[in-house]
């Protein structure tokens, strides 16, 4: 509806009603220009109104618009996962997201056990590195959408993820040690992200 647009206040435009076809159960669902997504009446699987978020979000995208279209478009989710959260999967985002600026890739960072705060130490060698950083620690978000996981060792489990590609790193947890080990595991960290980059990209 108008009322979700942000900029429906500057101006006004008549939405026009679109039908879509349920790629889950092959129903007719009616979805207005102005619809970010509905959800399908008979069975419930979200319908994306813009090419884009189909892509990224739906898993039949592949096969409705072809494989070439979908790689071309397509922006792969990296999620970095550990337990707490605090320490390297926080380090491991941020400094993907300065060695690695394309728009193809998307990452983030969760943990099993999210801990109540990124340790202070963590913080510190990152801004040594010129990243200013103010991640919290969290738990996935949604698996709908990630296409490679990343753990980090000390036997995190990882959540099934359908057609996620997962990759097992061996990094040492450096939590309660001195500053000295967080320098040391961060600079594995910058090694491991470029060949990591090298394998997704």
């Amino acid at each position: 509806m108008l009322d979700d647009c942000p900029g429906a206040a500057q101006f006004t435009r008549t939405p026009t009603l679109k039908i879509k076809k349920c790629p889950e159960c092959g129903a007719d669902v009616e979805i207005f220009s102005t619809e970010l997504k509905v959800k399908c009446g008979k069975c419930g699987f979200t319908i994306y109104n813009d090419l884009g978020s189909c892509i990224q979000w739906c898993k039949y995208a592949k096969e409705c618009v072809g494989e070439e279209v979908y790689n071309s478009l397509k922006i792969k989710t990296v999620a970095f996962l550990c337990v707490g959260n605090a320490s390297r999967s926080q380090i491991t985002e941020a400094l993907a997201r300065k060695l690695c600026p394309s728009p193809k890739l998307r990452f983030i960072s969760a943990g099993t056990q999210p801990a109540d705060e990124i340790a202070p130490k963590a913080q510190q060698v990152l801004a040594e590195e010129g990243i200013t950083w103010r991640g919290k620690p969290k738990k996935l978000p949604d698996k709908e959408g990630i296409d490679v996981v990343v753990t980090m060792g000390c036997a995190v489990e990882c959540p099934v993820i359908p057609g996620a590609k997962v990759i097992a790193w061996d990094i040492p947890d450096p939590k309660g040690k001195d500053i000295g080990e967080f320098r040391r595991v961060l600079s594995m960290i910058k090694r491991k992200i470029l060949e990591l980059l090298e394998e997704v990209e």
